[in-house]
């Protein structure tokens, strides 16, 4: 012991260093033991990213499980009633157009042609062209030249179902499934609505992601809607809550600058001022009411899920 102890005086410098190497070989182990535990091995990573690799190429390739059957399911209904949504809008013939859509209500078939045949007796209803018209010469011609070209594509629809409960009795007696985006009973479109299903009207309208349907089932059921006035008057009050869904409905279609509610107002009235919808409501509302009025609108946007002053989508036709 005496010769060891005695080494280690002779040569302090060389046992620092040996003490240091050991040290640093304990603190080596000690972490690889640490990460060992944090990660699975090299091996099982490198087995675990080939595998998800693996699969996204399956998946990509159409070789694998890809998504649920219901998810496709909802997919294909999704694109079914996009499909449907875009013959309406650009349909050259709404004769023919409610002709084969009552045939398709899985794709909401049905209710396109009933908003169909509405689009085209609105200026039948409207009782026509006025004489005379004050307002922009350039927008007049070209609501004019709108309400012609829906004249020919609405050609023998009014003469083929003279009102709105024949075609719908056509529509509910014809086989097939139940369409996703006709309210129950048609309230809204054909029987009228009432307050203690407005809310429901419009949730399922909501719920099926059609804008469309949203914007119908707001017009018909606005009067009952508690907006802006929690006691729910239908006195003045229910035309304020009309005027507001018209605003809101032609938001949801993105129809209000240019569109045909617009054009039908300047051609059936002469007056051709505005060529925004939302204009030409506001108009009517009368001026000690408009503070409740955009409250109204507050509550009515809310109601329907959408901005206030939401940009116009590209004009349809």
């Amino acid at each position: 012991m005496r010769e060891v102890l005695g080494w280690i005086r002779a040569h302090k410098a060389s046992t620092a260093a040996l003490v240091l190497v050991v040290a640093g070989c304990l603190a080596l182990v000690l972490l690889a033991r640490r990460v060992h535990h944090l990660r699975p091995p090299p091996a099982e990573s490198t087995r675990a990213a080939a595998a998800a690799a693996t699969a996204a190429v399956a998946v990509a390739v159409g070789d694998g499980p890809g998504p649920t059957p219901s998810d496709r399911a909802g997919t294909e209904h999704d694109a079914r009633s996009a499909r449907m949504r875009a013959e309406f809008e650009g349909a050259p013939a709404y004769l023919a157009f409610i002709q084969q859509a009552m045939s398709r209500p899985q794709e909401g078939g049905k209710f396109y042609a009933l908003l169909a045949w509405q689009r085209c007796a609105d200026p039948a209803l409207r009782g026509g062209e006025a004489s005379a018209y004050t307002g922009s010469d350039t927008f007049h011609d070209a609501a004019l030249a709108r309400m012609q070209e829906l004249g020919r594509r609405c050609a023998g629809v009014l003469d083929t179902w003279s009102d709105l409960p024949a075609l719908y009795r056509v529509a509910v007696e014809q086989r097939g499934g139940r369409d996703f985006l006709m309210p129950v009973d048609g309230r809204g479109l054909v029987v009228p609505a009432a307050r203690e299903t407005a809310g429901a009207d419009i949730d399922a309208a909501l719920a099926t992601g059609d804008r469309w349907a949203a914007a119908e089932a707001l017009r018909g059921n606005a009067a009952f809607l508690d907006v802006g006035n929690s006691a729910g008057d239908d006195g003045a009050n229910r035309q304020l809550r009309e005027w507001g869904a018209e605003i809101v409905a032609c938001e949801l279609v993105a129809s209000c600058r240019g569109g045909l509610e617009a054009a039908l107002h300047c051609v059936a009235s002469g007056d051709c001022a505005h060529d925004d919808y939302r204009d030409v409501v506001l108009a009517r509302v009368p001026e000690p009411q408009r503070v409740f009025f955009d409250t109204v609108l507050v509550g009515l946007h809310a109601r329907m899920g959408l901005a206030a002053g939401r940009p116009d989508a590209p004009d349809r036709p």
